[in-house]
This record gives structure tokens, C-alpha cells and sequence, in this order.
């Protein structure tokens, strides 16, 4: 079984906090969140695999225990469908953003019971937060506005994946919150 985590370049990452956090406090909070859907992604006995073409992605997946599959530097359906290929027997796969910041073990585990053959944890703004997919290649990605009515499947509604952090209402939310 195998989580995916897509992941764009971390110096770029969080660039809509730039008005509150400047390069190395954007590229701080992405490695902060990323280690957290990391750890909950292990928590559900997940293997772990970054899926970037960010050289400082080899270095955080070595340190997080993970692997990192190349993405070839494509949009993010691009890079899902690169990290899928990459484990076409696994009999599971959990594709989940990388800026969840309040996912714990429990919101994977619920997402992968939910997933007959899919299961969709959709973000408050109908993208697509996290898929479980049991195998992978009932999976067809296809990320974008109204993302999550597309991939299908069950929806799994849990606060832990359904938050992610964008704006700086999000950071003031999650620092008051975690600290």
C-alpha cells in the first residue's frame, strides 16, 4: 500500500502567504505540514512516496523516511499519474496534498476504509483534497476545479482532511490552534 504525496517546488510553496510569511517562512510551514501528512500517512502503515521534481524533496523524503518519485515537472494530474505508474501492483493507493496541516492516522485510516473502489476527501472549495483508491487504477486524476465530483467514489467528509492551508485567515487558524 502506498501514499503519494504530490509536492510543487518548496521554494515557491505557500507563495499566497507571501504577504504574511516571506521565502524561508513559506518554505518552513511547507516542510511543517508535509511532515505531518507524512507521519499520518506511516501512522496508516503506509509506504510514503513525495512525488516532485524538487531536489529538496529527495532531502526531506530521506529525513521523513520516504521515497520520491519523479514528476517530470508536470501539473499535478501529471505528476499523480507519474507516481501511480510507478506502483502499478500496489493494491492501494492514497494520493493526499501536502498541505494538510491538521490530518492525523485516524482521517487516512477512515479514508482508506471508504475506498470501494474510490473514496474522496474533497476540500470546502470542491477540489480534491485526498483519494484512496483499492487498486490504483480505479483512479483516473483529473485535478482542478470541481475536482473531487469528477474523481467519483464515496466522499469522506473528516475535518482533518478536508482543511488545507492557503490564505493567511488559514495560518492564523492553524497557528492559534498548533502553535
Amino acid at each position: 500500500m502506498i501514499a503519494l504525496v504530490p509536492l510543487k517546488s518548496l521554494d515557491d510553496a505557500k507563495s499566497r502567504l507571501g504577504s504574511v510569511l516571506d521565502a524561508q517562512g513559506r518554505h518552513d510551514l511547507a516542510l511543517r505540514m508535509l511532515t505531518r501528512v507524512v507521519d499520518a500517512c506511516q501512522g496508516a502503515g503506509l509506504e510514503v512516496a513525495i512525488v516532485s521534481s524538487d531536489p529538496m524533496a529527495y532531502i526531506a523524503a530521506r529525513e521523513l523516511g520516504a521515497v520520491v518519485v519523479d514528476d517530470g515537472g508536470e501539473d499535478l494530474t501529471g505528476s499523480v499519474r507519474r507516481g501511480l505508474a510507478a506502483y502499478p501492483d500496489a493494491p492501494l493507493a492514497v494520493v493526499i496534498a501536502a498541505d494538510l496541516p491538521y490530518v492525523t492516522t485516524d482521517d487516512v485510516e477512515a479514508l482508506i476504509g471508504a475506498a470501494d473502489p474510490v473514496a474522496v476527501a474533497p476540500s470546502p472549495d470542491g477540489r480534491t483534497n485526498a483519494v484512496a483508491a483499492r487498486p490504483p487504477a480505479a483512479f483516473a486524476p483529473a485535478y482542478g476545479p470541481d475536482s473531487a465530483a469528477r474523481h467519483g467514489g464515496v466522499r469522506v467528509e473528516r475535518p482533518g482532511l478536508a482543511c488545507d492551508l492557503d490564505t493567511p485567515a488559514d495560518l492564523a487558524a492553524f497557528e492559534a490552534a498548533c502553535g
